[in-house]
């Protein structure tokens, strides 16, 4: 298939605003998968028999949990719309394997309803899905880039150690390469950057979070109150493995997601009190309030 054809972004992108300010951010719910219970902290053991252990292929699906698959909208007052992730295809909610593939149809279990896909929640929020001129990624996972061709007109942008990584990925990896449409403008992040200054206004910041992927990236973003948000993708799945410095069962390279993790606690130190959201905390996302900040 025809893959997209990415050219490093020319930073920062246009549409910054040089009156400070900050954005508003949507925590968008856009499916629930069912995990295995072990998904947040690998069993203890050697090496590769923990990992076995930990997918959890020799206990019931009674016992696998739901978690969220989000996605975020960001306004920004210059920019305007932008996503962080995508979430689930529409398609999804009525057909796995032709969203997916016959494989993840098998695989995965997936709960998700017409209305959770991102386009109809922009619609509810007054925003037409044709507007969105942006998508970031934190990586592309099939879970967080399904969504991607819901949005023709959109630059997508992600690191570009996580593009050579996913256009050669396998289902086995997390990628599902025909997820990524060569319709699209795509742009890439320089991969040596430990910081990425988006739009050049100090608004959205990406942060290098390697681990989980070869090119994952959080999202520190300041609000439109000048307070502070991360977004830890991936490199935290939940506020338990920020906490309790959780492993989880599958890893791209242990050592860099553990440099990950303490980056992302060094971040909550020196921002005391600011809201973080975790990649797929299924404690913590009824929680969440419906856009930050909070009036």
């Amino acid at each position: 298939m025809e893959h997209p054809t990415p050219r490093p972004a020319d930073l920062p992108l246009p549409g910054g605003t040089r009156a400070g300010g900050g954005v508003r951010v949507h925590p968008l719910r856009t499916a629930e998968m069912k995990a295995m219970p072990d998904f947040y902290a690998r069993p203890a053991g050697p090496g590769p028999l923990a990992i076995i252990r930990g997918m959890g292929l020799h206990r019931p699906r009674s016992q696998w949990f739901w978690v969220p698959i989000p996605a975020f909208l960001i306004e920004h007052p210059q920019a305007g719309p932008i996503l962080i992730d995508t979430g689930m295809h529409e398609q999804v909610a009525t057909d796995v394997g032709a969203a997916l593939g016959r494989l993840a149809k098998i695989a995965f279990t997936i709960d998700m309803r017409p209305e959770w896909a991102v386009p109809a929640q922009l619609r509810e929020r007054g925003i037409d899905p044709a507007g969105i001129a942006l998508i970031v990624m934190t990586h592309l996972h099939y879970d967080h880039a399904s969504g991607l061709s819901q949005f023709p007109r959109a630059t997508v942008v992600v690191d570009e150690r996580e593009w050579a990584a996913a256009r050669r990925g396998r289902i086995t990896d997390g990628y599902l390469p025909h997820l990524f449409p060569a319709t699209q403008e795509w742009r890439t992040l320089p991969g040596d950057a430990d910081e990425v200054d988006l739009l050049g206004d100090g608004t959205i910041r990406l942060l290098s979070t390697p681990g989980h992927t070869p090119g994952h990236r959080s999202v520190a973003l300041r609000l439109d109150d000048g307070t502070d948000m991360l977004l830890t993708g991936d490199a935290a799945y939940a506020q338990r493995t920020i906490d309790e410095d959780l492993l989880p069962v599958l890893t791209w390279r242990d050592g860099p997601y553990r440099a990950s993790l303490n980056r992302v606690r060094d971040w909550i130190a020196a921002h005391p009190g600011a809201p973080v959201v975790t990649g797929h905390d299924a404690a913590t996302w009824p929680a969440l309030a419906p856009v930050y900040p909070v009036r």
